[in-house]
């Protein structure tokens, strides 16, 4: 292997961030001036549309009427177009990065950025729309949403002569979840159960932190149709399939 090749980079294109600051403050723009126009359009609207819940009556529409004008639309959509960045500057939260180079593999998501060196990637795949990277003992390194297609991270992960599968190499290996089944201990088993509490809420985010907290234990899980698979972690290496 040359581990003196360039690192190959997957990350957004030019394309997406052009998209993202054109889209956006234009949308928000749009929005901001039609904002500006609801106090014209209420001051024509008949006496009865105001006895209507949610409408301001007559004496509310006309204090606005008195803001109609140039300046409340100039207002509103740079105001607009201020919210438009704001959301197109927020969406690189949720962009991910991926540098794989002979020496090790470099993920970064909002600006925090994780190194795992050569020796401890095992495996590399994709699991849905998540890039899983494995260690030698089968245990989950990494696992990070990314809108990358799996053959640009498949062509960057074998450039540098990284294994890459088609799947979970160790899918076979998990077996369904059931509250108080033997082959667990009882942190793991209380972690689980407050698991599925939080995938029943839709809660993300305690779900990747409790995900976190099993593999500190041993454990490897994963769901699928709102139901928990897990596995332990083992020595050796996963074989090609």
């Amino acid at each position: 292997m040359n581990t003196h090749r360039p690192p190959s980079v997957v990350r957004e294109g030019r394309g997406t961030h052009v998209f993202l600051w054109t889209v956006f403050p234009l949308l928000g723009a749009g929005i901001g001036w039609t904002l500006s126009q609801v106090p014209g359009w209420l001051a024509r609207v008949p006496v009865w549309v105001h006895q209507l819940p949610l409408v301001p009556g007559e004496e509310q529409t006309a204090l606005l009427a008195r803001l109609d004008g140039p300046v409340l639309t100039a207002v509103l959509v740079v105001l607009g177009i201020l919210a438009g960045g704001f959301v197109a500057l927020s969406s690189y939260d949720d962009m991910t990065a991926v540098e794989v180079a002979g020496d090790g593999v470099r993920v970064t998501r909002s600006g925090t950025t994780t190194a795992f060196e050569r020796a401890r990637v095992d495996a590399a795949f994709m699991d849905g729309r998540e890039l899983v990277l494995l260690g030698p003992d089968t245990a989950e390194l990494t696992r990070e949403r990314t809108d990358h297609g799996g053959e640009r991270l498949r062509a960057a992960f074998e450039a540098h002569g990284y294994p890459w599968y088609d799947g979970d190499p160790h899918r076979d290996e998990f077996q369904r979840w059931v509250d108080g089944m033997p082959g667990l201990e009882q942190h793991s088993q209380a972690l689980l159960r407050a698991r599925q509490d939080a995938l029943k809420a839709g809660d993300a985010d305690d779900g990747a932190e409790l995900r976190e907290e099993l593999a500190r234990l041993g454990v490897v899980v994963r769901e699928e149709g709102g139901r928990q698979y897990w596995r332990p972690v083992r020595n050796g290496s996963p074989s090609e399939g």
